[in-house]
């Protein structure tokens, strides 16, 4: 029988110069310059540690399985090269039974998250951790065992599916032969009720070489109906030898469902129009980087259920295996993705890279019931907008529907991505990614926006994949702005667009970005460095701001009162407007005890205005029958600067890399020899900033480089040594090379 022994613990660990320090997987190496906003380390790193393997362990198959280890690695066994893998978010498994000997084996694991652009994700917007971050095991196989590499996570594929009132399994089911084992096995499964244990149907068949397939039928089967009601059947795999003696098993959750979409009425689950209300997520944790554990995922699955959300976006990568278990346990859908974002290398390297991170994502999470769909590519159009592109997306699109026809494939795109852009046709589900009042625009430039993609595109699922503004919660303004950082402003920011997917059936849903704030090593924006705050919760998740508990009273079914504005205690003046945010029927207000007035809940926001308060403390009391909230606020003065964000510059909209450019033409445009007697960036950035018309061109281009907190117009270094210095913004090339184009036409 399958046997698994962790090995998590007493691994030397070597980063560049530094002593070695022994560390326990999960690990990740950048878990502190990751999201301080210090120089983040990218490089090769290695896990080095020992293993006993007896005598007759080497009668058995023996497998190394690694959880990730991000970006790439390369496995050696007693210092031979056994494995290399280049996907950083999906787990791998090796034979390693021919490397071993009897006694102590060094295992010795290179990881590297390097700089490298033929490995996805070649450019994004959060932090490329580093390290083994997920368990390291040793699995010990008989001789005759279910596939361990290649063939999902168990060697089998299930595949439901609903036929009227009954259930309908059918099972791909792989089996590996070892030190020549041969003839006939037998393979039984058993379909049980989770909810009672019974079982409701079973298969058995012969295995004569490799490969068999088994289904069965289960009359009246109970449907996984979401957040509603995730019913899940447990299916029991055994495998027999000739003999009839137990070899291998395996117990996998299914659930049986429909996913369509109706133009006139959105995304339907099981029949039933099943709006979205989504939640993008990704992995990493504050202090943690991404070496999550059970107990973080509990959290994150905590607090996205309390919120009443009902949809979860694996951004931008594979998450493990337990999250989409617990997913499936909860009844949350799931848009399960690959790294292919932002730029498209344009090498037939990293096209290969791409397909192979498709291919390990659909092996080893199709089985899971939560996931709908495979999302092949986000914000592709940003930089590489052009037919490259879009053939890499079409070939992605086609390979998810021959590895797996049975889920829909989704596609997210930025703004500037036309309504009729030609990448469109190559999946199922259009994504927007729109960022309409923060990035560019106003507010209420979404909705027109959403309008024109549907009607360019009227029978394909529309989804508003990604909104949201960065927010700190230590910042807060009574005049809420974009730009300002304030909770205030994500509260009408996040209204406008929640109002704007529930009033058009067509809209399949949305995911707001993002469930919680995450490591970004190159920002430097919002009071924070190294952090993306737009955030419903904080990366330590120690905090949930106000907008939280906005898009609770949108979608969950449990009544509460918050009080918004509870980190905004200094008000100025004696008036001051109290927000409740509450899904009850009637809100009361009482100030210092004296009832001040009641209001009928009309929407999820209850404004009473010009409340009056008295210089100093003010106890603020909300309430509906049984259930209140209360805060405390000071009358104060003036404005606490406390409670402003200080910026470097007076512009409305936050930082873009790409305002104002073309992604096309500056992919399109070829290299010319630089003019000697014009600016370059082997010149200074005090020598570029001295003239006017240099400043502007480096400005118009690099505002994400001129607004950090630490650039120095007055620098005596030049360009390409600063370049050197912000690695971790993984500046587009074709962004660089259009702005020494156009900064070379300058003359010194």
């Amino acid at each position: 029988m399958r046997s698994i022994y962790k090995i998590n613990d007493n691994w030397t660990f070597r980063r560049g110069g530094d002593a070695p320090e022994t560390v326990t997987i999960p690990h990740c190496y950048n878990a502190v310059d990751g999201q301080d906003g210090s120089k983040m380390f990218r490089g090769i790193t290695t896990y080095e540690r020992n293993i006993e393997i007896k005598g007759e362990d080497l009668k058995r198959a023996i497998y190394l399985e690694v959880g990730a280890a991000s970006l790439s690695s390369r496995v050696f066994i007693n210092d031979k090269l056994c494995h290399e893998l280049r996907c950083g978010f999906s787990l791998f498994r090796v034979d390693i039974t021919k490397f071993l000997s009897e006694g102590i084996n060094s295992v010795r694991i290179e990881v590297s998250n390097a700089v490298d652009n033929t490995v996805y994700p070649a450019m994004a917007d959060f932090s490329f951790y580093g390290g083994i971050y997920r368990d390291v095991n040793i699995i010990m196989d008989d001789d005759l065992h279910f596939e361990e590499v290649g063939k999902g996570l168990d060697g089998i594929y299930i595949t439901p599916a609903v036929a009227r009132e009954d259930g309908e399994l059918s099972a791909d089911i792989f089996v590996k032969r070892e030190n020549g084992y041969a003839g006939e096995a037998t393979c039984e499964l058993k379909v049980i009720d989770r909810a009672n244990g019974g079982e409701v149907a079973s298969a058995a068949g012969i295995i004569s070489d490799s490969y068999a397939k088994l289904s069965t039928r289960i009359p009246k089967v109970n449907l996984w109906d979401g957040v509603n009601g995730p019913f899940l059947y447990d299916v029991i795999f055994e495998l027999y030898d000739r003999e009839g003696r137990l070899c291998d098993t395996r117990r996998i959750a299914t659930g049986f469902r429909t996913v369509e979409y109706s133009p006139e009425k959105g995304l339907l689950l099981n029949g039933r129009p099943y709006k979205l209300h989504g939640v993008a997520k990704h992995q990493d944790f504050g202090g943690l980087g991404n070496a999550i554990t059970e107990k973080e995922l509990q959290t994150d699955l905590s607090l996205i259920l309390e919120m009443g959300a009902n949809s979860v976006r694996c951004s931008h990568y594979q998450h493990c295996d337990r999250w989409y278990e617990l997913c499936d346990e909860a009844g949350l859908l799931v848009w399960a993705e690959i790294p292919v974002i932002s730029s498209v290398p344009q090498k037939a390297e990293a096209d290969e890279n791409a397909m192979k991170h498709l291919e390990l994502l659909i092996d080893q999470v199709r089985n899971h019931t939560s996931v709908y769909c495979y999302g092949v590519q986000n914000e592709v159009c940003m930089v590489s907008k052009n037919q490259y592109t879009f053939d890499l997306v079409d070939r992605l699109s086609k390979k998810a529907k021959e590895l797996d026809s049975t889920r829909l494939i989704a596609q997210a795109n930025e703004y500037t991505t036309e309504d009729d852009s030609p990448i469109h046709k190559s999946t199922d589900i259009l994504g927007y990614n729109l960022y309409y009042g923060w990035y560019y625009g106003k507010t209420e430039d979404l909705q027109p926006r959403l309008d024109s993609v549907h009607a360019a595109n009227p029978y394909k699922p529309l989804i508003l994949t990604e909104y949201g503004v960065d927010t700190n919660p230590r910042f807060h303004s009574t005049e809420p702005k974009a730009n300002d950082y304030s909770e205030e402003y994500q509260l009408l920011f996040s209204e406008n667009a929640i109002n704007a997917v529930e009033n058009r059936c067509f809209m399949a849903g949305s995911y707001v970005w993002n469930m919680f704030d995450f490591g970004s090593a190159g920002r430097a924006e919002g009071g924070e460095k190294g952090k993306n705050q737009k955030g419903l919760v904080t990366i330590d998740r120690q905090i949930k701001k106000d907008a939280y508990y906005l898009y609770k009273a949108h979608w969950s079914q449990e009544k509460f009162i918050y009080i918004a504005g509870r980190r905004y205690v200094n008000r100025p003046g004696d008036k001051t407007d109290i927000t409740v945010i509450s899904n009850v029927k009637e809100l009361s207000l009482k100030v210092n005890g004296e009832i001040i007035g009641n209001k009928p809940v009309t929407s999820a926001m209850t404004v009473f205005e010009n409340v009056t308060i008295k210089p100093g403390e003010n106890e603020i009391v909300a309430y509906s029958d049984e259930l209140s909230d209360q805060i405390l606020i000071n009358s104060v003065k003036g404005p606490d600067p406390s409670y402003i964000c200080e910026k470097k510059t007076q512009s409305d909209i936050a930082i873009n890399w790409f305002e104002g450019l073309d992604p096309e033409t500056m992919e399109k445009t070829k290299e010319t020899e630089l003019d000697p007697d014009g600016f370059s960036f082997d010149d200074t950035i005090s020598d570029i900033f001295a003239n006017n018309e240099a400043k502007a061109v480096f400005i118009k281009y690099l505002r994400p480089v001129t607004d950090g907190p630490r650039f120095d117009e007055g620098s005596p270094i030049t360009v390409n040594t600063l370049l050197g210095f912000v690695k971790a913004l993984n500046i587009p090339e074709a962004l660089l090379a259009a702005c020494e184009r156009e900064l070379n036409k300058v003359k010194k």
